[in-house]
């Protein structure tokens, strides 16, 4: 979070309990065509297997580094969540050590430092088989206190059992002292919300469940990411919450909604980017950069011939504005990584560039650069 909305978010907000936003549609703004986003030419491996890795999410630790975490899929439905670690911002990664491996749905990788050294990594954990192909469905939680080399079983912070699944934790830290998890839950074939535990104790135990966003549609809300920035019309603090969902189903678009009470409470949904008819835009994730302003990360098959998501899918990003009294403006897409590439993350590395993670082949990453006026 940038240190200009860090210290108003303590002054302005009002932690209070209110009813989650409606699920009605902003009036959509207008695209722009802004060529002060620079997709830079300088892609690199997260890892030393080239080859495989897929879901990668970048956190930064308390001394600067970047740990990126991923999947790796072995033979025989072996799963691996691996970490790489990087000591010159995000220019080379190492591999660096592993968090679980196991026969299994074992995916979607999250990790956060909960205080030096200590870090927390959230991931979906199912079993497979059974009438509705899993048995049980788990958002887990291991820890590691030596920076990420050893890991060990924490919490579940979230299970159910089938045939609707739960998916893809992402985490924050709320200016309460909670951490924050945020994942996508399955009501209905055509219904998925945005729900939120909270710890505060490091992940030992969790709230429970609370829905966030989505509760009121029928719409399927997931792939769920939170930036923080400000509200230039007030000059106050906002999160920015951004998803994939079916407005215009079967296939998906991009949404995003505003927070001014540190998740608490979601409003203002509007889209961030509608691909062609009959296509896809999805898997979004964003993060905020020194001025407020927004970069969305995302994949898309808005330019396949044949469309069968998610393959035939490019990497691309927009640019938003910061928000000014909730309206936030983006930028139209513009290609970081060709098809078929997947499951993208992005990370700020300093006030005016971000490195975007993605597969393409295997794990890798490339930076963007914002340039203003």
């Amino acid at each position: 979070m940038p240190n200009f909305a860090r210290k108003f978010f303590r002054d302005f907000l009002g932690l209070k309990p209110g009813r989650p936003s409606s699920p009605a549609i902003a009036t959509p703004s207008v695209p722009s065509t802004n060529t002060n986003l620079v997709i830079n030419q300088d892609e690199r491996s997260l890892s030393e297997d080239k080859f495989n890795g897929t879901y990668p999410r970048l956190t930064r630790l308390h001394d600067g580094a970047i740990l990126a975490v991923f999947t790796w899929r072995g033979p025989e439905q072996l799963r691996v969540l691996k970490i790489s670690k990087s000591t010159d911002n995000g220019q080379t990664f190492m591999d660096f050590a592993e968090i679980i491996r196991g026969q299994g749905e074992i995916d979607n990788p999250f990790a956060i430092e909960v205080a030096p050294n200590h870090i927390l990594a959230a991931f979906r954990n199912h079993d497979f088989g059974g009438e509705f192909g899993f048995t049980h469905f788990r958002i887990t939680v291991y820890e590691s206190r030596d920076g990420g080399q050893t890991w060990a079983y924490l919490s579940q912070a979230a299970e159910k059992s089938p045939p609707l699944g739960i998916w893809e934790p992402f985490m924050r830290h709320g200016l309460d002292g909670g951490l924050q998890l945020i994942y996508s839950h399955e009501f209905a074939p055509d219904d998925q919300r945005t729900m939120q535990v909270i710890s505060y104790d490091r992940g030992k135990t969790w709230s429970s469940p609370r829905c966030i966003e989505g509760a009121a549609d029928r719409f399927r809300d997931g792939m769920t990411g939170i930036a923080e920035t400000m509200d230039t019309a007030e000059n106050r603090p906002a999160l920015v919450l951004v998803f994939e969902t079916t407005r215009y189903g079967p296939h998906f678009n991009l949404e995003a909604v505003i927070s001014y009470d540190d998740g608490y409470t979601w409003s203002h949904r509007h889209e961030i980017y509608v691909p062609p008819p009959g296509h896809n835009a999805g898997a979004p994730q964003i993060a905020s950069l020194g001025d407020g302003s927004l970069v969305v990360v995302f994949m898309t098959d808005d330019q396949a011939e044949e469309v069968k998501w998610i393959h035939n899918a490019a990497i691309k990003v927009v640019h938003g504005s910061p928000p000014h009294g909730g309206r936030i403006n983006w930028t139209m897409p513009a290609v970081v990584s060709p098809a078929s590439s997947f499951w993208p993350g992005i990370m700020a590395l300093d006030s005016q560039r971000a490195l975007v993670t993605y597969e393409h082949g295997g794990p890798r990453a490339r930076s963007v650069t914002w340039k203003p006026n």
